[in-house]
């Protein structure tokens, strides 16, 4: 059997003519693909006779037939199956009696026969002796592969068409592979632009650096700038990287191993970009480093998205620090400062002893301040606006700014009284300030001045001088911070409130200052005006909306030395100590008072109270039911009556899951007695008819 093409470059011959390397006949046309049969001219059967031809048919059959990664076939002149191998069921899916007989258009896909591709295939192999193609191919089940295959056509000696002869295999692995590497390369090309990934190529021989376009870009390169030579490439890494970016360099050729490296790169407008090295050595034929090649990558996007994160972590971590510790100092400070209170009332004026008992006050006075600075710096405290004098808070506040600015420092307070009132939260102001005070300590240095004032104004309506105003026209009060420092140009104006926007060096500044007071002052309904130049200091003013003196105050009011009728209050709190403190404040006062340890015992104890019940103070996060669900039950009985919640827990899981409705009369321990006893006066005074 012979599958090669026949030496003929055309179909048959012309009539009357001698065949050109004429083709001896095929044996069998329906079981073979056309071995030579040679004929003895004496007609006898010897080695080169009819008996030998066909052993040598026999056993080129039986080879095609155990042939199964091939599919190998004769057609008829016609187009039809003439012979099967056990390749054609093993590739086609086709088996000796379903595919004998049948027309070659069986194996084509329905689109190729739609355009008449079989015959075309066929009449290429008649004209041409032969018709290779790749093309998707149809098994008998329907699935498709992609095969290549080559059609030969067959001829006798006379020169008459005898058929064709096929062969197909499976290449589909090869041609998916093929499309997922394309796929692949085109996918990477995309990303290395995307991405802005350069390459470059280090000759350890020549010392020559060759960089590709992306990474020209990366490093700024212009029009004449060159990066030749490797120290040209270090020559643009910043300062404080070259040495160990060049370490990283050699290292990784002395080892001939990989390298790994991030590095700054200084930009032409003073900006930082940082920019990750990938490389590995490469060794000649006697394993010598040969060159060192790798991609760079820019990375300053994902490394101040990672810095940003780690801030939020760490503000996190030190806010749930924050509200376990309050949970616990707040408690006990309540417990200190009342009962030292308890005990002041029994000594006079001048008792040597009544000055230690006003020492522990102060001491617990100054811990329950530092905790309530600490939940500020997190942000996680309660927020309670209230009516305050904004000259009052500047005044309280200035012993602790002048520690923050140091003695080289000046400060300088113009706070007069009369400037008005704000609706504010006292935390969140004093925050304002601190923030402000620290931001011009970094700027002014030492013998620098910092003035602070407040004023009543009137804020206009936007403007062209100011169309950045957010805040509500009409009258305000101003606070104004200046500063003798070195100021800032326009561009770092702009950006001055952007969180994590910073001129300050590495791990000396956060970026989050002066964004906390913009939001502050926003939540507050002011507005937030800077003014700067370089050499001529900086001056934040600050509106805030003016209000009248009414409302909930910081000056404490007097309490009521008895309370109407002796009123009952049930007091809810787990911890022992704060409960016996706030059943002793208030029968001090003149209140009747029922205990309960958690909310389940107040319930029992409502229910077994015979008598009124005028008001419940109640601790919000307890064991077994919060504060929150008890009032509810209780409401759901006794609709008018009114409870004030208390917590020293201040952490976000509290506004988090609900445990304070917005709004709701609301207590901060640790507390004195003469606030809680206004607090509790006005909720009771509201709940009345």
């Amino acid at each position: 059997m012979s599958l090669d093409p026949p030496r003929r470059a055309s179909g048959p011959p012309p009539p009357g003519d001698a065949p050109r390397s004429p083709s001896p006949p095929a044996a069998d046309p329906a079981r073979s693909a056309g071995h030579r049969a040679t004929t003895d001219p004496q007609g006898g059967d010897g080695p080169e006779g009819p008996l030998a031809d066909l052993a040598a048919a026999a056993r080129i059959q039986l080879l095609v037939e155990q042939i199964q990664d091939f599919a190998i076939f004769t057609l008829t002149p016609d187009g039809r199956h003439a012979t099967w191998n056990t390749g054609v069921e093993r590739v086609l899916g086709f088996d000796e009696n379903a595919f004998l007989g049948q027309p070659c258009e069986l194996i084509f896909t329905p689109e190729d026969v739609a355009r008449g591709v079989p015959a075309a295939e066929l009449d290429q192999a008649r004209t041409q002796g032969r018709a290779s193609d790749d093309r998707w191919m149809q098994r008998r089940d329907g699935t498709r592969f992609w095969a290549s295959g080559v059609t030969t056509s067959l001829w006798d000696a006379a020169g008459r068409l005898m058929g064709f002869g096929k062969v197909l295999r499976d290449l589909t692995e090869q041609r998916l592979l093929l499309e997922r590497l394309a796929e692949s390369d085109e996918r990477m090309r995309m990303a290395t632009a995307a991405a802005r990934v350069g390459t470059w190529r280090w000759d350890l021989r020549t010392g020559a650096d060759t960089l590709d376009e992306n990474l020209a870009r990366l490093l700024e390169l212009g029009d004449g700038d060159t990066v030749a030579t490797l120290e040209e490439f270090f020559a643009r890494v910043h300062p404080d990287d070259r040495e160990r970016t060049r370490a990283a360099f050699m290292d990784a050729v002395a080892r001939r191993d990989g390298l790994q490296v991030e590095f700054r790169i200084v930009c032409h407008d003073g900006s930082i970009r940082w920019l990750r090295d990938h490389g590995h050595v490469v060794l000649d034929e006697a394993d010598e480093p040969r060159y060192l090649t790798g991609a760079v990558v820019d990375i300053t996007e994902p490394r101040e998205a990672d810095e940003r994160l780690r801030v939020s972590q760490r503000m996190d971590a030190v806010g749930k620090l924050a509200g376990g510790v309050a949970h616990e100092v707040n408690n006990m400070m309540s417990v200190v400062l009342g009962f030292t209170e308890f005990v002041l009332a029994d000594f006079p004026p001048g008792d040597r002893r009544r000055q230690d008992l006003e020492q522990v006050r102060t001491a617990a006075g100054r811990a329950a301040a530092v905790t309530a600075q600490l939940l500020a710096f997190s942000r996680r405290q309660i927020i309670q606006p209230t009516v305050l004098r904004l000259d009052e808070v500047v005044a309280t506040l200035e012993p602790v700014l002048r520690r923050l600015l140091g003695e080289d420092r000046e400060l300088v307070v113009r706070a007069p009284p009369g400037a008005g009132h704000v609706r504010a939260d006292l935390g969140q102001l004093e925050q304002v300030l601190i923030n402000l005070a620290l931001n011009a300590r970094d700027a002014i240095g030492q013998n620098g001045r910092l003035t602070i004032e407040t004023a009543p104004a009137v804020l206009e309506a936007a403007s062209a001088g100011h169309p950045e105003r957010g805040g509500p026209a009409g009258p305000c009060v101003v606070l104004t911070v200046s500063d003798t420092g070195h100021g800032m140009d326009e561009a770092t104006r702009a950006r001055v409130f952007e969180p994590f926007y910073t001129t300050k060096p590495t791990g000396q500044g956060t970026g989050l200052g002066l964004a906390v007071v913009h939001g502050i002052v926003h939540q507050s309904g002011g507005h937030i005006e800077v003014e700067s130049a370089p050499g001529a200091g900086t001056t934040f003013r600050i509106y805030l909306p003016a209000v009248s003196p009414t409302g909930d105050r910081l000056v404490r009011p007097p309490a009521p030395a008895t309370p109407a009728a002796r009123e009952s209050i049930l007091v809810v709190e787990d911890e022992p100590m704060v409960r016996q403190l706030v059943v002793r404040m208030l029968e001090r006062l003149g209140y009747r008072c029922l205990e309960a340890s958690d909310g389940m015992d107040a319930l029992r104890a409502v229910e077994a109270h015979a008598g009124t019940i005028d008001g419940v103070v109640t601790d919000l996060v307890m064991p077994h039911m919060n504060g929150r669900v008890l009032a509810e039950r209780l409401k759901a009985r006794r609709p008018e009556l009114p409870v004030l919640f208390m917590s020293g827990y201040t952490d976000d899981e509290m506004i988090r899951r609900e445990l304070l409705v917005l709004g709701a009369p609301f207590i901060q321990k640790p507390f004195e007695a003469e606030d809680f006893a206004a607090r509790l006066r006005s909720v009771l005074s509201a709940a009345q008819p």
